[in-house]
């Protein structure tokens, strides 16, 4: 018999399991080189299936173990550059993002301490290909390009449009989303890593002073 209780009870148990399966974690790790303040960016590994050799900052799924976004990136880092969690010092948080594939996206800013040289990292070379960084004043002077992407849904052969008024075969709907490139000397970051980016540097609003 169908009862609220079980109604109820249903929903907490899938609420449960599905929590965290469309979230994830970022860092935007800032690094200090040379009295000037650094970005430090990841080269996904070409092994990977999903988005090989593109770069991004250290971040991944939130999983039910972790107990908070922000914890979760500072393990990912941990996870593929080495870099202990009382070293990243989190100085915010920036707006989270849903990427176009529905993932939420938690990004958090971080002072990384006690790095003296990119050699000092012990990468996980089953996720990273290499690291580079960008000073933070390149972003401040070079605003991204912008392209823009389009997402079209057409419906099938099989689609029931005698069930749906005032829809014919040639009905579709489509929608469209800005991405943003940045390409510094031989690197070219873009898409996500470049919207998050692109809302860091205008959230700190900082002059050439910086």
């Amino acid at each position: 018999m169908i009862t609220v209780e079980k109604i109820s009870q249903s929903l907490k148990n899938s609420k449960n399991q599905t929590q965290f399966t469309n979230k994830a974690a970022v860092l935007v790790p800032i690094i200090e080189i040379e009295n000037q303040l650094h970005l430090l960016f990841q080269v996904r590994s070409k092994k990977l299936k999903w988005q090989p050799n593109d770069t991004c900052f250290p971040g991944g799924r939130i999983e039910l173990s972790d107990i908070s976004p922000e914890y979760t990136a500072k393990r990912e880092t941990f996870e593929e550059l080495g870099i202990a969690l009382d070293q990243i010092i989190i100085l915010g948080q920036l707006p989270k993002f849903i990427a176009s594939f529905g993932m939420i996206i938690y990004p958090f800013v971080a002072k990384i301490n006690h790095l003296d040289k990119l050699n000092d990292l012990i990468i996980n070379y089953d996720e990273v290909e290499s690291v580079f960084t960008v000073p933070i004043k390149w972003f401040i002077t070079h605003p991204p390009k912008l392209a823009t992407m389009f997402v079209g849904f057409k419906p099938d052969d099989n689609f029931p449009f005698d069930l749906i008024p005032n829809r014919t075969s040639n009905w579709q709907k489509k929608s469209q989303h800005d991405v943003y490139f940045y390409q510094y000397n031989d690197f070219v970051i873009w898409g996500l890593t470049a919207q998050i980016i692109n809302s860091f540097i205008s959230r700190i609003n900082i002059n050439d002073e910086f």
